[in-house]
């Protein structure tokens, strides 16, 4: 009964939540000229005594006022720490986009990175992201993507303390796409370049679990040319963090282990 009601207790505050970030963001987005979006995660992890995480990323996004497609994805994932400050990831992304006007896409995404995570202040952590994958489509064309993200983030209260404003986070992510047929790539050379620079804050719940409320912006160039980009987009995430396993004895429990928005 205790636990029943802890659940009943935990999804009220999840949901009260997410009414309070819609509220705030819903007329910033309707008053945008860019693209809207709108993602919903599910992010469960669990912790082991010996410094890996196996982690699962169930999501939906769509396009914010129409119905002109909806992306469904499932990416399990796996991540190893080698220290305290550096470690290893892989894992597998299951892509499914319906369109209403369109042949619909699936698609899949293994990738294999590598983190660093450092230390400035007992409050501030910086982390940096490099990542490859490959991108395999139905109905698109198949490329290999090159991603490296830095990203900071700022502790304001520890995720133990309950219903509290946990983090901080801002970063900025660049993307290189290189296309398997070659005969396309004059066509594609426009957008063989993405950059994203994303705001982040996160709320405690409890000690296991929490909210990531992020607004992101995506750019069709380089990150040295986003001032000059005419095709962007905006998205707000939502996402969800259950967390199971020794956290506390881990060592990627500080290192920023998550993805980034992933689309």
């Amino acid at each position: 009964m205790i636990h029943t009601k802890e659940i009943i207790f935990s999804m009220r505050k999840i949901t009260i939540s997410l009414l309070i970030a819609l509220y705030f963001v819903t007329p910033a987005l309707k008053a945008s000229d860019k693209e809207q979006q709108l993602v919903l995660e599910v992010y469960p992890q669990w912790y082991s005594t010996e410094d890996y995480t196996v982690q699962g990323n169930i999501g939906i996004q769509k396009v914010f006022e129409n119905d002109d497609w909806v992306k469904y994805y499932v990416k399990p994932s796996v991540s190893y720490g080698l220290d305290k400050n550096w470690a290893l990831h892989g894992g597998l992304g299951l892509y499914y986009t319906n369109y209403k006007e369109e042949d619909n896409n699936f698609e899949t995404r293994p990738y294999l990175g590598v983190s660093h995570f450092y230390t400035l202040t007992e409050k501030w952590k910086l982390s940096a992201y490099l990542r490859v994958e490959e991108r395999f489509n139905d109905n698109k064309e198949d490329s290999t993507r090159l991603r490296l993200r830095l990203r900071t983030h700022y502790t304001m209260n520890p995720l133990s303390n309950e219903d509290s404003w946990h983090k901080f986070t801002f970063g900025v992510e660049g993307f290189k796409s290189y296309y398997h047929d070659e005969s396309n790539i004059d066509s594609q050379d426009t957008y063989d370049h993405e950059s994203r620079v994303t705001l982040g804050l996160e709320r405690s719940l409890n000690k296991q679990e929490k909210l990531r409320f992020e607004l992101a912006w995506k750019y069709q160039s380089p990150p040295g040319e986003i001032s000059s980009s005419d095709s962007n987009t905006v998205y707000f995430k939502i996402q969800y963090y259950p967390m199971w396993g020794k956290r506390l004895s881990n060592t990627l429990n500080d290192q920023d282990v998550d993805q980034a928005i992933d689309q």
